[in-house]
């Protein structure tokens, strides 16, 4: 598996399971995914961790992780100051290629709409 130019050795990604029972046992946070984050960095030189934090429709974001078995949301409706978003084990998921498309269609339109505001932004700001 490739992403982003880097080479997975697959064998060594957490599984879902094994990452899951991680976030069991040590929080259920952001910050229990520490570990895994130092993993992966140490293995291939990449977190392997991205933030979504557009909602799906069901919960507020999310974080993907790459597992063996493919690419793991970790939904979350709410954050703490030090631990950071606070996951809904219960309904992490492994996400499919609808999933992933539709977060890719969701994450253009806010993008695309963000960028167009702020330079109208900007445009206000320059004529006053």
């Amino acid at each position: 598996m490739k992403i982003n130019g880097i080479e997975i050795d697959v064998s060594k990604l957490f599984s879902k399971d094994e990452l899951l029972q991680e976030l069991k046992e040590n929080g259920e946070s952001d910050s229990a995914l520490v570990p895994v984050r130092n993993r992966y960095y140490e293995e291939f030189g990449n977190e392997l961790i991205w933030y979504y934090p557009l909602s799906d429709g069901d919960f507020s974001g999310c974080v993907i992780v790459v597992v063996k078995e493919g690419f793991l949301r970790l939904p979350y409706d709410y954050m703490e100051k030090f631990e950071h978003e606070i996951f809904e084990l219960e309904s992490a998921m492994l996400l499919d290629e609808d999933h992933l498309e539709s977060f890719i269609d969701n994450w253009k339109i806010y993008s695309d709409n963000l960028l167009g505001a702020l330079g109208d932004m900007v445009n206000i700001v320059k004529a006053k």
